[in-house]
C-alpha cells in the first residue's frame, strides 16, 4: 500500500510539473508574440547604427571569398569542384595565408538560398573603393569561373554576376568622370 501511495504521489508531482511548465511555455510564447514588432524595430535600429554583418566586412579578399561562396550557395549546396576552385583562388591570386580559417569565416557570412545580389549589394561599396578596375575585372572572372566549376552557370548566377559587374564598373566610370573634370 505505501508503494502504491508513493507511486501515485510521483505521478501527481510529475503531472503538476508538466502542467506548470506547459503554462510557463504558453505564457512566454504569448509575450513573444506580443513583442515581435518591438524586436524587429530593435534589430532594425541596431543595424542602422552598426550596420549588417556584411557591411562591417573591411577586407576585400574576405569579401571576394564571401561572394564566391554565396554565388554557389544561392541555388544548390556547395560541390567539391566549386570548393576546390574557391580554395585555389584563395591561394592564388588572393594570397590568403590561413586558407581554412578564412574559408570558415567567409562561410559564416553566407546563407543557403539567399540571393547572390543581396550579398553583393552589401559588399559592392567596399569592393568598388578597395579594388582597381583591373582587380574588379579579375573578381568578375573569378566569380564566373566558380559559377561554372561544377556545371554551366545558371541564369540566376549569370544575372547576379552581371549586376555586380555593372555596380563595380559604375564606380569606375564615375571616378574617371570626376578625374576628367578636375584636369579640365
Amino acid at each position: 500500500m505505501p508503494i502504491l501511495l508513493g507511486l501515485i504521489g510521483l505521478i501527481v508531482a510529475g503531472l503538476f510539473w508538466i502542467l506548470r511548465t506547459h503554462g510557463t511555455v504558453k505564457g512566454l510564447q504569448e509575450v513573444n508574440r506580443d513583442t515581435k514588432g518591438l524586436q524587429r524595430r530593435a534589430v532594425s535600429t541596431f543595424e542602422n547604427l552598426v550596420g549588417t554583418p556584411l557591411q562591417r566586412v573591411r577586407d576585400p579578399r574576405l569579401a571576394a571569398i564571401i561572394l564566391m561562396i554565396q554565388l554557389v550557395r544561392t541555388g544548390s549546396p556547395l560541390t567539391a569542384s566549386e570548393k576546390t576552385r574557391i580554395l585555389e583562388y584563395m591561394e592564388t591570386p588572393l594570397g590568403v595565408e590561413r586558407i581554412s580559417a578564412t574559408f570558415e569565416r567567409a562561410w559564416g557570412y553566407t546563407q543557403a538560398r539567399v540571393p547572390f545580389s543581396q550579398v553583393a549589394d552589401a559588399l559592392a561599396p567596399l569592393l568598388r573603393d578597395a579594388l582597381t578596375p583591373a582587380e574588379r575585372e579579375q573578381l568578375i572572372a573569378m566569380l564566373t569561373q566558380v559559377a561554372g566549376a561544377h556545371s554551366p552557370p545558371s541564369e540566376l548566377q549569370r544575372e547576379g554576376i552581371a549586376r555586380l559587374k555593372r555596380r563595380l564598373l559604375a564606380g569606375a566610370g564615375a571616378a574617371l568622370d570626376t578625374r576628367r573634370g578636375e584636369s579640365a
